[in-house]
């Protein structure tokens, strides 16, 4: 039985080697080891969010020396019961390091892993916080 029901074309036997041959390339390990991010901005911070599918809050390394951010992964290098036909993400390692400018508050630095994002929030020191417009009434 399987899983994927294949719908039947004209040739199917052409499509289906096509996809099931990798032409004798050889890809490195660590083609998959840098996952999407997102950097957004507010007034009050910044949030660096990372695509993490399939870690645990204990498998990242966070920390940050000199103004240097470095984000990693640890290789958990688990070996699997499955034959994987197609892989597409697998983020054995990884490390990114990024440069925080003067603006941020670095004793708030805060991190939450839920539904496969990282997501790490940089809060801007509040001198660089932009202050918010202040109407003033004209009286009478």
């Amino acid at each position: 039985m399987n899983l994927i029901k294949t719908q039947s074309s004209f040739l199917p036997f052409i499509f289906d080697e096509f996809f099931k041959n990798n032409w004798n390339i050889n890809v490195p390990n660590n083609s998959y080891s840098y996952p999407s991010i997102n950097i957004k901005e507010n007034d009050k911070e910044f949030v660096l969010e990372l695509a993490m599918p399939g870690k645990c809050n204990k498998d990242f390394n966070i920390e940050i020396e000199n103004r240097i951010l470095n984000i990693s992964t640890l290789n958990d290098n688990q070996t699997s019961e499955y034959n994987y036909n197609i892989q597409e993400f697998n983020y054995s390692s990884f490390n990114k390091s990024y440069d925080l400018p003067e603006s941020i508050d670095l004793e708030k630095v805060d991190s939450l892993y839920r539904n496969g994002i990282l997501s790490i929030t940089l809060p801007k020191r509040k001198e660089y916080q932009s202050i918010p417009k202040k109407i003033i009434a004209v009286k009478k």
